[in-house]
C-alpha cells in the first residue's frame, strides 16, 4: 500500500474541495468512509483503482494531503502505482494553485 502525503499553503476546507474537484473531473465515484477520509474509485492510465484521500489541518491556512492506494492495480509495476498517486497529486494540486491564482 502506497502513500503520499504533502504539506500544502491552503486550509483544509479548500484542500477538500479540490479533490472532489478533480474526482468529479475524473468521473470518479466515492464516498466519505469516515469523518475526513474520502474513498474513491478512480480510472487513471486506463486502470482502475482504490483510493483514500485525507486532509489534515495543520494551522488555519495550512494542511497536509494523504492520498493512499487501497488495492494493488492489476498489471501494474509498484513504480507505476506510484506514478497514480503522483498523478492524483498534481492534479489536485495544479487545481488549488489555479483556485488560488484567480
Amino acid at each position: 500500500m502506497f502513500t503520499l502525503k504533502q504539506d500544502l499553503g491552503c486550509p483544509r476546507r479548500m484542500t477538500v474541495y479540490a479533490i472532489f474537484d478533480i474526482l468529479d473531473r475524473l468521473k470518479s465515484s466515492y464516498d466519505q468512509v469516515m469523518t475526513g477520509d474520502i474513498q474513491a474509485q478512480v480510472s487513471v492510465f486506463g486502470k482502475e483503482c482504490l483510493c483514500a484521500f485525507a486532509v489534515t489541518e495543520s494551522s488555519l491556512d495550512t494542511s497536509i494531503l494523504h492520498i493512499t492506494l487501497l488495492q494493488p492495480i492489476s498489471d501494474m509495476t509498484k513504480e507505476d502505482e506510484q506514478l497514480v498517486l503522483l498523478y492524483l497529486m498534481e492534479h489536485i494540486l495544479l487545481h488549488i494553485n489555479e483556485v488560488l491564482v484567480h
